[in-house]
């Protein structure tokens, strides 16, 4: 039996959806036009069942064109991919950026400043959240980023043919693209405590690779993009049946 309508649903049903969306462009107010240079995206969410990692460094340029490299975790599955593509706005402060690889769009948000923070992918199938790093023009020299790193992230764990959660908090010291640390994890209420240490290798400006060893001989693989401000970076972990991905940054209180 079909429901009666109420009146505000009446009353709503009669608004046009042009006046939401004239109404949200207001309340947000304006924002600068987009912010050329260089980012850092940190995407993690699903595709289908399995889990997603991303790691991009992406250049926008006065044009509208944007060109970068793509680390993607997918399940087990890991891709290495330069790319090409644009970004048109949608509004004064979100547009979106079309890339040539198939699928891997985004909606994204401005701030006041112009400056990509938020992202979401637009692909099917697909709930995936980005996070935006401005990546000034810098080098990434060795002892850009000694001192203390801590980070919090979630990730998953290939067990028994499903995919579960799994967290992990952790706290380094660098000096020189060496780390040494200490990782409280935790696999699907398991709890796990490990010291490790490891090394950064740089293969091209700020972007490289890091290999790591806990105090148990087990052996970790990432993928790495070093934030050229000196404030932390971001890793994929490339192998192996967990997938994290997460940005390590100073803590400063």
């Amino acid at each position: 039996m079909r429901k009666p309508l109420t009146l505000a649903t009446l009353l709503l049903s009669a608004v046009p959806l042009a006046f939401f969306r004239s109404q949200a462009a207001s309340l947000s107010g304006a924002c600068a036009a987009p912010a050329t240079g260089q980012y850092l995206i940190v995407s993690q969410g699903m595709r289908g069942e399995q889990p997603l990692g991303s790691l991009q460094l992406e250049r926008w340029q006065p044009d509208g064109s944007v060109s970068g490299t793509r680390f993607l975790r997918v399940g087990r599955a890991y891709s290495e991919t330069p790319y090409e593509g644009r970004w048109v706005s949608d509004s004064s402060c979100g547009l979106t950026v079309t890339r040539d690889e198939e699928g891997h769009n985004s909606k994204v948000l401005l701030t006041e400043q112009g400056v990509p923070h938020f992202g979401l992918s637009d692909r099917a199938q697909e709930v995936v959240t980005e996070q935006w790093i401005q990546q000034p023009d810098r080098n990434c020299e060795a002892d850009a980023l000694n001192g203390r790193l801590m980070s919090l992230q979630r990730g998953h764990t290939l067990s028994a043919a499903s995919w579960r959660p799994n967290a992990v908090i952790q706290q380094e010291t660098w000096t020189g693209w060496r780390m040494v640390g200490l990782a409280v994890s935790s696999y699907d209420g398991s709890g796990e405590v490990a010291a490790y240490q490891g090394q950064f290798t740089q293969n091209e400006n700020c972007i490289g690779r890091i290999r790591q060893q806990d105090d148990r001989g087990v052996t970790y693989a990432y993928a790495a993009i070093l934030r050229s401000d000196g404030e932390g970076y971001a890793y994929l972990q490339t192998q192996g049946d967990d997938l994290t991905v997460a940005l390590v940054g100073r803590i400063r209180r």
